[in-house]
């Protein structure tokens, strides 16, 4: 396997995919202030309406993550040479405490969503009664859900065994359980994907997911074989990455991949606008030319490496989780103040008051909990110091 290629970056990461995790998490933030005033099902002006509904879905946000997750971790794990139980448990210590704490929170705030959906002006809305099919579950069968949760497995449970477990507590987690399937599994499918015998069992195994996908959306499809294909182009995209940065081919190459790529999202419209957001944040890192793509792109790498996303991308963890409590903490308590509120009114102070306390948050649990559980878990990686020779004979 080539080892990864230099770049200017540092050698953990692409920095421009950082930042494109910071503004995918604020995406994912923002739809959710949005959906709790009361915008979730707002038609847009003709064409746009369609535009709207993929953006306040917040779906393109989370598949663009699971495309950089299967990139992130294919550079992870050709970067470093670990064995099965050391990849894990730096995975482990670089997820479970964080969600640990945020699914604390949301079992929480759980408690206030009844109050919410039952007072709220705008109370009859498709969003709000999914809300409360999902508080009846979790009152259902609250230790079941629970023990799911903890567990992160989640994911794997059809509806027919324990209905929304995916969505109840803390509904932004649906990703984490999806997150932690791949992790499982992950290191084999690195040693397996330029062998031809394993990817065509790889297809076999995403096209039994997607043909038996709808007994596993329970409420997302959280299960990992029908979205495989996502991690794969992520996978691909490491390769494709290493490749272009080993064999330097002629400069409109990675321009007609990055255009190619785009073309394809928007003709097959399959997860066209992840696809699309792919291969700008992908097509970024590398393209480097003067023809009109490569200077867009490099419009978007600037963005990408400003101090903000960049920052954005290092608590992007936290704020994809701890969002979802404060946005209900932040409602119940105006409702409480403002009971009349109008939904336009309601959305205008949550987003002044929520987007800086998601934001406080997720750097105080990022300096107090995310960054030391990860310093802690690499200690179990320190090998002793080998023993020193001496020479001569030793003292009896």
């Amino acid at each position: 396997m080539n080892p990864p290629p230099k770049t200017g970056n540092s050698p953990a990461r692409v920095d421009e995919l950082d930042g494109l995790r910071g503004l995918l998490a604020i995406w994912v933030a923002l739809t959710h202030i949005l959906a709790w005033t009361g915008f979730w099902e707002n038609p847009g002006p003709g064409r746009l309406n369609g535009a709207w509904l993929e953006f306040i879905s917040a779906k393109p946000a989370v598949d663009t993550f699971i495309i950089l997750s299967g990139f992130a971790i294919s550079f992870l794990l050709h970067k470093k040479k670990q064995n099965y139980s050391t990849f894990m448990r730096g995975r482990f210590f670089r997820i479970y405490p964080v969600y640990i704490l945020c699914l604390i929170l949301g079992i929480a705030a759980s408690f206030l969503t009844p109050a919410i959906t039952h007072a709220a002006p705008w109370r009859d809305t498709v969003y709000f009664s999914w809300v409360r099919t999902l508080t009846d579950q979790e009152n259902s069968r609250f230790g079941a859900h629970l023990l799911a949760h903890l567990t992160l497995l989640n994911g794997t449970l059809p509806k027919q065994i324990l209905p929304g477990a995916t969505g109840t507590f803390l509904t932004p987690a649906w990703s984490i359980t999806l997150e932690w399937q791949y992790y499982l599994v992950a290191p084999f499918i690195a040693r397996g994907v330029r062998s031809g015998t394993s990817l065509l069992a790889l297809g076999f195994i995403a096209a039994a997911g997607i043909h038996f996908a709808p007994h596993w959306q329970n409420a997302q499809l959280s299960f990992l074989p029908p979205q495989l294909p996502l991690f794969l182009i992520g996978i691909g995209s490491y390769h494709l990455y290493v490749w272009l940065s080993n064999n330097r081919p002629a400069q409109p190459l990675p321009s007609l991949a990055a255009a190619g790529v785009i073309l394809v999202a928007i003709i097959s419209g399959w997860h066209s606008v992840a696809l699309v957001a792919w291969a700008l944040g992908f097509g970024c890192i590398l393209v480097r030319g003067r023809d009109p793509l490569s200077r867009f792109l490099g419009i978007f790498r600037k963005t990408l490496l400003h101090p903000i996303p960049q920052h954005l991308g290092k608590i992007s963890y936290p704020v994809y989780l701890v969002h979802w409590p404060v946005i209900i903490a932040a409602l119940f308590l105006l409702l409480k103040l403002l009971p009349s509120v109008t939904s336009t009114a309601a959305f205008a102070i949550l987003f002044v008051t929520c987007m800086p306390a998601i934001l406080i948050s997720a750097e105080i649990i990022h300096r107090t909990l995310e960054m030391p559980a990860m310093k802690f878990g690499k200690r179990f990686d320190r090998r002793p110091p080998a023993p020193t020779r001496t020479t001569g004979n030793p003292n009896p």
